[in-house]
């Protein structure tokens, strides 16, 4: 239950707090990313919480929010930023392989699997991920069939790789990256008897 406004506005705005949990979220999970351990992590009252959040549902709906509007713009904006195939797959490479990311990512799927809402707006993130990749093989050639095909491939691919790098330390240090993995494999998708399996 909210408390009554604070008298004055706090000198924290919403991003903090919104950054505050996204961190919580990620390193500790969703069970953790409540009211009075966010203003300890902040060194703020309650009380100024609820200067900016009605409580703490609406803390993580803006919270999911920031997370989808996030993904949502670096999507759009890649082919803005340089419409070729190759750099728009090397910068999703990048920006997917990012250990923190996938942290965060990891993080998000664990609160998917509690809460069906949560899964289902996790799911269209999947899905606008996987027409990125789709629009990237079609325009190195693969047929649209095919680049869907793939395209799945290559997102189930990245999800055991967020999986293996952040619950195994070793896999992470040691292991292959995901930009390996990737390019091996649509390198193998783009062979002749790749593209014809498909």
């Amino acid at each position: 239950m909210a408390s009554a406004s604070p008298a004055r506005p706090s000198p924290l705005q919403p991003d903090d707090w919104i950054r505050a949990a996204l961190a919580r979220l990620t390193a500790q999970g969703i069970e953790t990313v409540r009211v009075e351990l966010l203003a300890r992590d902040l060194g703020a009252s309650k009380g100024s919480f609820y200067w900016h959040f009605r409580d703490r549902e609406d803390l993580l709906a803006q919270m999911l929010g920031r997370w989808e509007n996030d993904e949502t713009e670096w999507l759009a904006a890649s082919p803005e930023i340089d419409p070729r195939a190759a750099v728009r797959w090397a910068r999703f490479v990048e920006r997917s392989a990012d250990y923190e990311r996938a942290r965060l990512e990891a993080a998000l799927r664990d609160w998917a699997r509690r809460d069906d809402r949560i899964a289902g707006r996790v799911t269209a993130i999947e899905k606008k991920r996987g027409a990125h990749i789709a629009s990237v093989l079609r325009d190195v050639g693969f047929t649209p069939a095919a680049a869907e095909s793939w395209s799945e491939v290559a997102l189930l691919v990245h999800l055991g790789w967020v999986d293996r790098a952040t619950r195994d330390p070793g896999f992470h240090l040691a292991g292959p990256t995901l930009g390996e993995f990737l390019s091996d494999l649509i390198l193998a998708a783009s062979a002749p008897s790749g593209r014809a399996s498909r």
